[in-house]
């Protein structure tokens, strides 16, 4: 099996009207017992071809939603150079785990900005990120 068979895929719910949208991204529901809780944040890349990530980290989970725009998110094992892409789009109300360990970067494929709302297990630590170029 590979390590990028451990990226997954988790169905959210978004719902539009004419005061705007609700996008619900994740559920404890969904989650593995006994996942712990670290930081949530928001992504934004303002131009077409932004890159943001192109890292991984050796300890931390994250779960990404796209809230706004279309992107590619690229992941790669850094142990194999296994690489794939997703495409996410805000309409989709997917939701992606990256498990620790596995690189990955965003890359806004909208004209206008990029949203991307964020969980981890664990709050931000510079020492557990690790710079690695998800594009050849």
């Amino acid at each position: 099996m590979s390590r990028l068979d451990e990226v997954t895929s988790l169905s959210g719910r978004r719902r539009e009207d004419d005061r705007g949208w609700l996008h619900v991204a994740l559920g404890a529901s969904q989650l593995p017992a006994g996942t712990s809780f670290g930081e949530v944040y928001v992504v934004r890349a303002e131009c077409e071809g932004d890159r943001r990530g192109d890292h991984y980290h050796p300890a931390m989970h994250e779960w990404f939603a796209v809230i706004e725009g279309l992107a590619d998110l690229e992941v790669v094992d850094p142990a194999t150079a296994e690489r794939r892409v997703l495409r996410l789009d805000a309409a989709d109300a997917l939701t992606v785990h990256v498990p620790a360990g596995i690189a990955h970067c965003f890359v806004n494929r909208t004209q206008g900005p990029l949203t991307v709302l964020a969980w981890t297990t664990a709050e931000h630590d510079p020492d557990d990120v690790v710079a690695f170029p998800t594009v050849y």
